[in-house]
């Protein structure tokens, strides 16, 4: 978290331009921008204003927004519910579709329900997230007027942003989750319990499922983050007034504490995610301990 608060406040501060000036045809008077800089802080050299947003930071105090003339904290707030409606939805979504998809797959590996699943993870793999929303917005948008392009606040503002953000890593966890159980299922004890007569059923669900989802729950808790953390075109597409929109106009307009309040709460889930899965690890395999 140290080096993701240092590296962003060093690039953030290192772009042209200042926060301040932002209307070329009417650009404020030098003493205007001095004495805005002294008020904000950002008259000082970068080293010392790191060390003074790092003190802050400590104390809990993200900073002032620099456009929004209110805490970065309410700002982020705003946006943070939206975000994670979308993220989750587009989870949800993900896994929905994904682990039966590759638990079918492997079952019934080199057939057309095989071959199927995997043109569709291929297909989710390839097209990125921002041409697959333009072809639905052409089509279910402008063509057939099914779905409102912008806007949130109805399912049917939902659909189109949950569908492209979930399409990508669904299919990823497609794939994994295929890979997984085909190993699973060639397993020594996997023949065992089938030996042994019970119902394939309980050998699929009780025995090689179980041991396939540890793979697959490495990539859930990145992918996570990812849903949550990545929305950033999607939700500038579809106007989704989430943090993802926020962030992108922050980095427009030069709001470094904007910026650096984004990033580290983004930092911050990703950490969270992986620490997630690392518990899961003990939960899912018991020959795993956590030390």
């Amino acid at each position: 978290m140290f080096f993701v608060a240092l590296i962003t406040f060093t690039l953030a501060h290192a772009a042209p331009g200042s926060p301040f000036d932002r209307n070329p045809n009417r650009p404020l008077s030098q003493e205007t921008l001095d004495r805005i800089n002294r008020y904000y802080g950002v008259d000082k050299p970068i080293p010392e204003q790191f060390v003074i947003y790092m003190g802050n930071l400590l104390r809990g105090d993200l900073g002032l927004s620099f456009t929004r003339q209110r805490p970065v904290v309410e700002v982020i707030g705003q946006g943070i519910g939206t975000t994670f409606q979308l993220g989750l939805a587009a989870l949800a979504f993900a896994l929905a579709f994904s682990i039966p998809l590759g638990i079918v797959s492997a079952l019934k590996q080199n057939t057309i329900v095989d071959y199927l699943s995997m043109l569709v993870a291929t297909i989710g793999t390839t097209i990125p997230a921002f041409v697959m929303a333009i072809f639905l917005i052409s089509i279910f948008g402008v063509s057939l007027h099914l779905l409102p392009i912008v806007g949130w606040g109805t399912w049917q503002n939902m659909v189109m942003p949950t569908f492209v953000l979930g399409l990508g890593a669904g299919a990823f966890l497609t794939r994994i989750t295929r890979a997984s159980m085909l190993e699973a299922i060639g397993q020594d004890y996997i023949r065992t319990a089938r030996s042994k007569g019970l119902h394939e059923r309980a050998v699929i669900v009780r025995h090689a499922l179980k041991n396939a989802l540890i793979p697959v729950a490495t990539i859930i808790g990145p992918a996570t983050a990812a849903l949550i953390t990545g929305s950033f075109i999607i939700e500038s597409l579809f106007n989704v007034p989430g943090m993802g929109r926020l962030y992108v106009i922050s980095i427009l307009q030069r709001d470094y504490p904007t910026i650096m309040g984004t990033t580290l709460l983004y930092a911050l889930l990703i950490v969270i995610a992986n620490l997630t899965v690392d518990i899961l690890y003990g939960a899912l395999d018991p020959r795993i301990k956590v030390r």
